[in-house]
């Protein structure tokens, strides 16, 4: 059972928190629907049953039931007007349940009760309907994974031995990554980071199961970096030098692949030709979920 959702109107900036023990507006039923798929098949002549070449899963739409709550007519007159802004047609919300988030957007203006029961100056029931063109739901802040940096060893108190020394910074040895692990449904793009301390010549990352690589043909200096997003509909390859941001596709060596993680642990490798000491990597990646309800 769904107990508390908070609804997130990204244009305007507001909140709307629909929960069973909220004092203004009550949650009464939160469906958050179903996934259709559809399928591409074919058959030859007297062919028993079918081959499927492809599945594709359709959008998701949610339905909300809550009650405005009030002491008086002002009161339900001004919860009514927070409505009526708040879902707009035009205006994207985010819905947030649990450590889990999805967009979409109303698929009309708010819904009020029509009869005296259910419309009234202290009790007004309202329905909310959105239509998710992406049907997943993602994780509030995604993974991010730090894969190659120096480890500190700096640290008070601060004890220097007589004649020996002693280590500020010590370079991580591996360059295998802890396993990046996508435990949702489906596989996810992802976002690399490269940033240089010195000078790095072709930084690159590598699929150690798959053999797909990233690499980027250029030398980078320190304080400079390169960002690549693998993400559907977001492919990007960003350069940033002196807080200026700059497209970089051209950087984009010929055999890269923009590949994804998929479910499960996939293990990275990263390097460059020259310079892979100041090399700092950094992976972030936004988990997706077919259903979440606890």
């Amino acid at each position: 059972m769904i107990e508390s959702i908070v609804l997130e109107n990204l244009s305007i900036g507001t909140s709307l928190p629909i929960n069973i023990s909220n004092r203004e507006y009550v949650l009464d039923s939160a469906d958050f629907g179903t996934i259709q798929s559809s399928r591409n098949t074919y058959k030859y002549i007297n062919q028993v049953g079918v081959y499927v070449t492809g599945t594709t899963l359709e959008s998701r739409t949610i339905n909300i039931i809550g009650w405005v709550v009030a002491d008086s007519q002002a009161d339900m007159t001004r919860r009514k007007n927070f409505l009526n802004r708040f879902v707009n047609p035009l205006q994207q919300l985010r819905l947030h349940y649990e450590e889990y988030q999805i967009d979409g957007l109303p698929t009309k203006t708010i819904s009020y009760g029509t009869d005296i029961s259910t419309n009234n100056e202290v009790l007004c029931k309202f329905m909310i309907s959105l239509f998710c063109p992406d049907p997943l739901f993602h994780t509030e802040n995604g993974t991010n994974v730090l894969i190659a940096d120096w480890l500190p060893k700096f640290h008070f108190p601060l004890i220097i031995p007589k004649d020996k020394g002693i280590i500020m910074g010590l370079r991580s040895p591996a360059s295998i990554a802890t396993p990046l692990n996508n435990d949702g449904s489906m596989p996810c793009g992802f976002v690399v980071t490269f940033e240089a301390s010195g000078t790095v010549k072709n930084p690159y990352i590598l699929n150690i199961l798959t053999q797909e690589k990233i690499r980027l043909v250029e030398t980078m200096e320190a304080g400079e970096t390169l960002r690549v997003s693998t993400v559907p509909n977001n492919k990007t390859v960003k350069k940033i030098s002196d807080g200026v941001e700059t497209n970089a596709f051209n950087l984009l060596d010929l055999s890269s692949t923009f590949f994804s993680l998929p479910v499960g642990e996939t293990y990275i490798r990263y390097g460059a030709e020259e310079g892979v000491v100041n090399l700092s990597v950094e992976v972030y990646y936004d988990t997706g979920y077919l259903e979440v309800q606890k």
